[in-house]
């Protein structure tokens, strides 16, 4: 029996562990391409404003096939259809290697925005479905984790192959060949155990054994009507979208902040850059750790919204001060920030998943968040390229912006919980 729990507990593990591995893998070869425009500039394959492009056509076909797949995710088989769009995600990726054009860049971008547009929402769909309630921790904080770790496989992998452009498209195209055929086998072994996954087996004082179910989720939304249903997946999304822009604004330029306020060159201010993910990784970690002490997912991100934006007001009248403080200050909303974030990314999904459909909800929050990533760092750069203000005037006003957003975030968390406490005074419905 004790080897039979211990195989089981092994592919649990090796699940989230490929879960994991997939995505930074495949987030990372996609963010690749920002991580060497500046080679593919000074090469002359396109301008910054061409290549920059590139990735903007990569993120309308990504959320125009999230919004596809919010109308068919319940009805198609997950684990095949990530392994099918991935790997040939993964061949174009490699075929990038062997091109010389913008125009060959945009079309494989375009290609890879339709097959790569289910990684998020399909992962946590088969975590929350396979998986045992005991691991939804791990699986949360390593998933979590992903965006700041593939910032780093992005990043990481181009600086180690210098100006060697095309070589780091092969091989992060071969590893994420790799990483799709071990989730499968992943996947495939844990399809396999037995499907009564929420029970522990405990060892009693007298020796015996005894089979218990794990905890389930705690009950503090009632979602049990349709109209609470559809209430709570439009404000989700919506949260998602100004939760999501309020980190992008500052994370996308953070290595424009490093030259223009701290004086580094760019080599230093790209390098300074790089260790930012892996600051900021420790945020999901702490609320991952917060929501599972705390039921109340809500209260717990109105907590730490409310410390970034503490952050956000100092860094308005300090940021100029001096630039090791305004670095501390600045990495400090940014991992308390990305922490917050979790909740829309992630921690909602895994927790509601009694409630509500996991992938749908996922690929909901993911298309409203992608939309922000492409419209709050732009919302930013238009401040910063004001060419009638000064590089500290613009400075300011950018983390005016960020602070008032921050307090919008927060004065909207507490109308939220305001609103879950009315609807939990009433007697319980029927779900619909």
């Amino acid at each position: 029996m004790k080897t039979t729990e211990k195989k089981s507990s092994f592919k649990y593990i090796l699940f989230i562990i490929s879960s994991f591995f997939l995505y930074i893998v495949l987030t990372g070869s996609k963010n690749l391409y920002v991580a060497e425009k500046t080679t593919l500039n000074t090469l002359g394959i396109g301008s910054l404003t061409e290549l920059a492009m590139t990735m903007e056509y990569y993120f309308y076909a990504y959320a125009a096939m999230q919004v596809a797949l919010i109308f068919f995710i319940k009805k198609i088989n997950v684990k095949w259809f990530l392994t099918i769009t991935v790997s040939l995600s993964a061949v174009l990726t490699v075929f990038v290697a062997f091109t010389n054009s913008i125009v060959e860049h945009n079309v494989i971008y375009i290609a890879n925005g339709f097959l790569q547009a289910g990684i998020w929402s399909c992962l946590l769909k088969l975590l929350s479905a396979k998986l045992p309630m005991r691991y939804l921790p791990m699986a949360n904080k390593l998933m979590s984790a992903g965006p700041a770790v593939a910032g780093i496989v992005s990043y990481g992998t181009a600086a180690a192959f210098g100006d060697a452009w095309r070589a780091p498209f092969a091989f992060l195209g071969g590893l994420l060949l790799f990483a799709v055929l071990l989730y499968f086998y992943a996947v495939s072994a844990v399809d396999r155990l037995p499907k009564d996954v929420d029970e522990l087996v405990i060892v009693k004082a007298d020796g015996t054994r005894e089979a218990v179910k794990s905890r389930e989720e705690n009950d503090f939304i009632h979602l049990d009507s349709r109209v609470r249903v559809i209430v709570f997946y439009i404000v989700s999304a919506i949260m998602s979208f100004f939760v999501t822009s309020l980190f992008f604004m500052l994370n996308n330029n953070v290595d424009v902040f490093f030259k223009e306020i701290g004086g580094f060159s760019n080599d230093v201010s790209k390098l300074l850059t790089i260790f930012v993910p892996i600051t900021i990784v420790v945020g999901p970690m702490l609320t991952v750790n917060s929501c599972e002490k705390h039921k109340n997912f809500i209260l717990v991100g109105g907590s730490y919204f409310g410390v970034s934006a503490i952050l956000s007001l100092l860094i308005v009248f300090f940021f100029d001060a001096h630039i090791v403080f305004s670095m501390i200050l600045l990495i400090a909303f940014l991992i308390v920030c990305n922490g917050a974030r979790t909740i829309t990314l992630s921690i909602v999904a895994l927790k509601m998943r009694k409630k509500i459909d996991t992938g749908v909800l996922s690929v909901t929050l993911n298309a409203a968040a992608s939309l922000a990533s492409g419209i709050a760092p732009k919302f930013l750069a238009s401040i910063l390229d004001n060419e009638s203000l000064s590089a500290n005037a613009s400075w300011q006003i950018s983390f005016i912006s960020v602070f008032a957003l921050n307090v919008f975030i927060v004065v909207a968390i507490l109308l939220i919980e305001l609103w879950v406490y009315l609807i939990n005074r009433k007697p319980k419905k029927q779900a619909a």
